[in-house]
């Protein structure tokens, strides 16, 4: 005997029911894209709110991290190796932290658009890209507003405790534990960052790398640009060896929306 009416019945709430769940499915991936788009464009405006205890590094590095249109930074100079060889590059950095780096005679490119690395070849390259993207005051603050572990070493230390000089210069140190966002699936990583105590600049951050090699990246030569301070040259160090040295030789910011309608 057939139960025609019946079957048809079951068969219409089994897909109304498979119907119920894909919606609620795309509602909760949309809200979940929609918070995470809007997470995204937070961190890559100004910070609103940061501990009390940086707001004189913030406010040293001028108007890019305390108010719209300077978000993006582009600096154009020459690239020097441990062996002295050089090239020009055009760097463009985002405080979120976004990344491009053409290297102008060559015609190649590195970038990080906030989740994965392109165009790495070899460790000068992923160095080069972990310097801008997670050794800079902005790769600190943007690991701070995503939730990093951070600690104050203390104010005024003098690094070389044993220089009787009374010039030697004084050092505010943080501490910040956080995952390293340029190699996705690696362990967390802790990073000192020594910023002068007079001018709240940074001056070097220093950490072990994951191959286990010490890294002291310098910031040297602040200079301002229309309202917003840079460094215009930045040195790489391992295991106390120079392995490279960035100089500017012009430095601009703009917004992140002009780069984007530029492209």
């Amino acid at each position: 005997m057939k139960y025609p009416n019946v079957f048809k019945g079951k068969v219409m709430v089994a897909a109304l029911a498979c119907c119920a769940c894909a919606w609620i499915f795309s509602c909760r991936t949309g809200q979940a894209q929609s918070l995470q788009s809007r997470r995204r464009e937070e961190l890559a405006s100004p910070p609103k709110v940061l501990p009390t205890d940086l707001m004189q590094q913030v406010k040293a590095l001028g108007a890019r991290l305390r108010k719209a249109g300077k978000e993006e930074s582009e600096y154009d100079g020459q690239f020097f190796d441990e062996k002295g060889l050089q090239k020009h590059l055009r760097v463009d950095h985002q405080i979120s932290g976004v990344l491009r780096i053409d290297n102008l005679d060559e015609k190649t490119a590195l970038s990080f658009d906030g989740d994965a690395v392109l165009g790495i070849k070899n460790r000068a390259d992923e160095s080069l890209v972990d310097t801008f993207v997670l050794d800079t005051p902005e790769g600190m603050i943007y690991a701070l507003r995503n939730g990093a572990s951070a600690q104050s070493l203390g104010r005024g230390f003098v690094a070389d405790s044993s220089r009787a000089d009374s010039t030697a210069p004084h050092y505010d140190i943080y501490e910040i534990t956080a995952p390293e966002r340029t190699h996705q699936g690696s362990a967390t990583r802790v990073r000192r960052y020594y910023f002068d105590s007079e001018t709240g600049l940074l001056a070097s951050t220093r950490y072990v790398d994951r191959s286990g090699v010490a890294v002291e990246t310098r910031f040297l030569i602040w200079g301002e640009v229309d309202g917003s301070v840079y460094p215009s040259r930045i040195e790489r160090y391992e295991d106390g060896h120079l392995m490279f040295a960035f100089v500017a030789g012009s430095i601009a910011g703009r917004s992140k929306q002009a780069e984007t309608k530029s492209k």
